[in-house]
């Protein structure tokens, strides 16, 4: 008898675990599909593997959802780092023509990292500060995220 309850318990706990994590999953892939069809997305970021992700991330959902607005604002280490690097900025030249994205320079990130003004090709757009542009958009109703 003893072992018939702790199977029936052992099997109920299963049951619900099982039931738990089925309802997550939905959960979860009901925020992924939650992207508004006109929605308007920024994220500002500050280091190159966040600048990638945030790259794959709007091509990801420009593929689903070509009219979508979705704007890159760089900030930091990360404008020194293409400052310093041709290589990145042609990256972010054609991914802005071919993908239409805006992938935005902080001019406040130049002047506090000393960098030279000339570095940066004129092809990629400058606001005066990163941080203020954002609340910006967030005024403007865009779905924000710093990383």
């Amino acid at each position: 008898m003893k072992h018939y309850i702790k199977i029936t318990l052992i099997v109920f706990a299963f049951t619900l675990t099982f039931k738990v994590q089925a309802q997550n999953s939905d959960s979860l892939q009901k925020n992924e599909q939650s992207i508004n069809k006109r929605g308007d997305y920024a994220m500002m970021v500050m280091k190159v593997q966040h600048l990638k992700a945030a790259i794959q991330t709007a091509k990801e959902l420009k593929e689903k959802i070509p009219n979508i607005d979705f704007q890159i604002v760089t900030c930091g280490e990360l404008v020194k780092d293409i400052a310093k690097d041709k290589i990145l900025q042609n990256f972010i030249i054609q991914t802005q023509s071919d993908m239409g994205l805006k992938i935005i320079i902080c001019r406040l990130s130049i002047k506090q990292l000393n960098i030279n003004k000339s570095q940066i090709s004129p092809e990629i757009p400058q606001v005066e500060n990163g941080l203020t542009y954002m609340f910006g958009l967030q005024e403007q109703g865009y779905n924000t995220i710093i990383l």
